[in-house]
């Protein structure tokens, strides 16, 4: 068996030598458990024994245990900005010095882990993946993209310079048009606008694997409560944030 509670006292005390009085890195810990939790419930959805369900829990744990390196050295959790892929960066944090041997004493399921961390945050996972590894990865993917959206709804785009940002875009033809066709939205970079952004959350239901999670965004009313946040001032926009909610909710209950 996995000893969760240790694995969950050697993460405290791997981020206890970062600065934890920093709001970013705060939010990442909470953010590092709350993942944890989702895995274990979507596990647990899938009927999986107690040993899966216990490797999905751990997985969860460390999905972003790079992240803390990469704000202390870089001030920023933008992967592009500080050009550190936080997901394969910590894939390999794992496995320097045999690291991950802190959180599980057993080597089999060393490769499970450290694949489904690295695909954790790639826009597709990767090909030729065996069943078990996959199942993880999705698990792990699905658990993040949950919490997104819950940050996205509580802790996203505060400033009054952030809404006020996003209250006069609009929304891009192409960022539509993935919208439109029920497909994760590829980031663009250089045209991003701040609403771009927005919808780029919005298109993480399109690329959900369980149901569970399905429902769970359903239940918690996750698009309305990020794009009711902001009074946009383009109508075209308007009608365009209409449909994205028609577009999504009826993909959500299509599929759960």
């Amino acid at each position: 068996m996995i000893n969760i509670e240790k694995a969950k006292n050697e993460f405290k005390k791997y981020i206890s030598e970062y600065d934890l009085t920093d709001s970013n890195i705060d939010r990442k810990v909470y953010h590092s458990f709350r993942v944890m939790d989702y895995s274990e419930k979507i596990a647990k959805s899938l009927k999986l024994d107690e040993e899966q369900i216990e490797l999905a829990i751990l997985i969860g744990l460390l999905h972003d245990i790079a992240r803390f390196e990469q704000y202390k050295t870089y001030h920023t959790f933008l992967d592009e900005k500080s050009n550190f892929d936080h997901a394969s960066k910590g894939s390999e944090i794992l496995e320097r010095d045999n690291f991950i041997r802190k959180f599980i004493e057993t080597s089999e399921y060393d490769n499970i882990i450290r694949t489904a961390i690295k695909n954790h945050n790639k826009f597709q996972i990767e090909d030729g993946l065996n069943y078990t590894t996959l199942m993880y990865s999705k698990i792990v993917r699905d658990a993040d993209k949950l919490d997104i959206l819950y940050e996205a709804v509580e802790m996203f785009w505060k400033s009054e310079q952030e809404i006020k940002e996003i209250e006069n875009a609009t929304i891009s033809d192409k960022y539509l048009n993935y919208i439109k066709n029920n497909k994760v939205i590829l980031k663009d970079e250089k045209n991003q606008s701040k609403l771009d952004a927005v919808i780029l959350i919005i298109s993480f239901v399109f690329d959900i694997n369980f149901k569970y999670s399905l429902k769970n965004i359903l239940d918690n009313d996750y698009i309305n409560k990020i794009l009711n946040r902001f009074d946009y001032k383009n109508e075209e926009t308007k009608q365009q944030i209409e449909l994205i909610k028609k577009i999504t909710y009826n993909y959500l209950n299509k599929n759960i």
